[in-house]
């Protein structure tokens, strides 16, 4: 029986494995794009994802975009590197080719022969002295002939240090001078590279809770973000769609193990690490309540409740959202790494009734958090006010002047507590638990120093909706 292979990896957020399988159905559709393909001069990875709405992306491995094709993850911003690196590949052919190197060897090869040929005649003429010697022959001619020798032999390499020396010279600047441009380019590429890489990573991680630096501790090799898969995977997200399968493919001539029309797993080293975080933008939202007034929904870790301030912020839930409910309006927010029980208004009307109840402190919030030790402290209530901490900007402390904060805790087993906070302020779970229980949540990067993922989760929500209470309530995933 056929095994099936898998593209898969952890959530970074909730560290769930996801899958998706290349099925029968996602091999025979790739059949029939072969059928459709040129052949090329060059071979490449080619791939299609299908979908639940009945979409079939296609994608082959590489940034040059081209209609019907699932585009490029980003477009690089205008920079001048390419250009000036460009330039300095022109110099540096220029100064490789320059005429001193050919001169210089040529030199060299001469002088070479030269005194090879006088070497050779001063050892002819040094046996014929011995063989003098030998016969009785004047001394006295024989040391000056040897003299003259030696004389002409250190005139000789004069003439030669004379005549290379400057060459020389010449080749040496040459060559400092390319050792200095490579430098050049290789400083330049490494900042290309690096800001392609950001440029990526804030695409592909915007309101995710991870970086390509968190996947990739040595850095991303180049080409990330070129594969298939990424793109494809990438693409869905963007176009709100379903995947329910994938396969990649080699096109073209065989290139070492890959040959054409043959399928492969998503490669370890630029792509496999994606997958997992990609699969987890994929998920579907569980819904938990839906009417023609209001919408319940579980948000996910990692993801932005309304847009952020920065153009590489924007994706959202609530844009996630309108994609099926294009009148949806917010409610309250959750922190991006915080998960659980979210409401939205399908009315206006709904949205200031709502809205009052929150204002009102008429709604009952729970929570659930994990904290990285257990307090001494099994249950009991913090009042203690919260102002935003002036020497960290984006984060809040438990200050005398501060906005009363009232939170309720309550142990449920272990270092896993509950929580039910009566004020509503910016943060005020995760500053009361690490500051004012000593305990902070676990994941908490901003008041604990952890990497991720926070460990708190909006449990259950109360509101009083259409005369009555209605009670949401959502799993923790840890």
């Amino acid at each position: 029986m056929r095994d099936p292979y898998h593209y898969q990896g952890t959530c970074p957020q909730s560290g769930r494995l996801l899958r998706l399988e290349r099925t029968v159905e996602a091999e025979r559709a790739a059949f029939e794009l072969m059928r459709e393909l040129p052949e090329l001069a060059e071979g490449k990875m080619f791939g299609l994802l299908l979908t639940a709405e009945g979409a079939v992306l296609r994608a082959f491995s590489g940034t040059q975009p081209q209609a019907g094709w699932a585009p490029p993850i980003y477009t690089p911003a205008p920079s001048p590197v390419p250009a000036q690196l460009d330039q300095l590949k022109l110099e540096l052919q220029s100064l490789a080719a320059h005429p001193a190197f050919a001169r210089l060897s040529e030199l060299e090869a001469d002088w070479q022969d030269r005194l090879s040929q006088f070497q050779q005649s001063c050892r002819l003429a040094k046996a014929r002295r011995d063989d003098l010697r030998r016969q009785g022959g004047e001394e006295a001619r024989l040391t000056l002939q040897s003299q003259r020798e030696s004389t002409a032999r250190r005139h000789l390499r004069a003439r030669r240090r004379a005549e290379l020396e400057p060459l020389a010279n010449e080749v040496a600047e040459l060559r400092t001078r390319i050792l200095e441009l490579k430098k050049q380019r290789r400083q330049l590429s490494a900042n290309l590279q690096r800001q392609m890489h950001d440029e990526l990573s804030q695409t592909l991680s915007a309101g995710q809770g991870w970086s390509l630096a968190s996947l990739f501790p040595a850095g991303p090799p180049t080409g990330t973000g070129e594969c298939c898969a990424p793109k494809l995977l990438f693409q869905a997200a963007r176009a709100g769609l379903t995947p329910v399968a994938m396969a990649e493919f080699w096109w073209g001539p065989a290139q070492g193990t890959r040959r054409p029309g043959e399928f492969y797993a998503a490669c370890a080293e630029r792509c496999q690490p994606l997958i997992g975080p990609l699969l987890a933008r994929l998920q579907p939202l569980k819904i938990l309540h839906q009417d023609d007034e209001l919408l319940a929904v579980v948000k996910p870790p990692g993801v932005l409740t309304v847009p952020g301030r920065q153009s590489w912020n924007q994706d959202c839930l609530w844009r996630r959202l309108q994609r099926e409910f294009p009148q949806i309006l917010p409610v309250h927010r959750l922190d991006m790494e915080t998960s659980g029980v979210c409401l939205w208004a399908l009315t206006p009307e709904c949205q200031r009734e709502l809205q009052r109840q929150f204002a009102q402190k008429l709604v009952k919030k729970t929570y659930r958090a994990l904290l990285s030790s257990q307090p001494a402290q099994r249950s009991g209530r913090l009042d203690l006010p919260l102002a935003p901490d002036p020497g960290q900007p984006g984060r809040y402390r438990i200050d005398p002047e501060g906005k009363p904060s009232l939170t309720e805790f309550e142990q449920i087993q272990g270092a896993l507590y509950q929580f039910r906070p009566h004020t509503g302020r910016s943060h005020q779970i995760r500053v009361h638990a690490a500051q004012g229980l000593q305990a902070p949540v676990q994941g908490d990067r901003l008041y604990g120093g952890g990497d991720g993922p926070l460990r708190l989760h909006a449990s259950c929500l109360e509101v009083l909706h259409r005369g009555q209470v209605l009670r949401l309530e959502a799993a923790a995933p840890f």
